[in-house]
């Protein structure tokens, strides 16, 4: 017999885990989020190429893993700005970091 309160959890958990991307696509393309934000976002967007390490992939992990990759291309041109002409040594390392990430997950 199931509890209904562990149910209803579970399920707002994966409606929350299902607009996932549509979130994170949303706040990286605003125009005027801070570089350490954008990088905050796109850190986010990389977990989600990870498959889940305490329970089993469902399909919705695995659309959020393809959005998160189409994500992730969409903002490389941001990431390369980071890297290129940011005044922080550490964001443009961090940038660097993310968009070696994406090449590795390019097929």
């Amino acid at each position: 017999m199931s509890d209904p309160i562990v149910d209803q959890v579970q399920k707002i958990l994966l409606e929350s885990l299902d607009q996932m991307p549509e979130i994170i696509r949303s706040a990286l393309l605003m125009p005027k989020m801070s570089t350490t934000s954008r990088l905050k976002w796109a850190g986010m967007a990389i977990r989600l190429l990870c498959d889940p390490v305490d329970r089993a992939v469902n399909d919705i992990d695995r659309k959020n893993k393809r959005e998160a990759a189409n994500i992730l291309r969409e903002v490389v041109p941001e990431l390369q700005k980071i890297r290129e002409r940011n005044s922080s040594e550490r964001l443009r390392r961090k940038a660097d970091q993310y968009l070696r990430v994406i090449v590795a997950q390019a097929p």
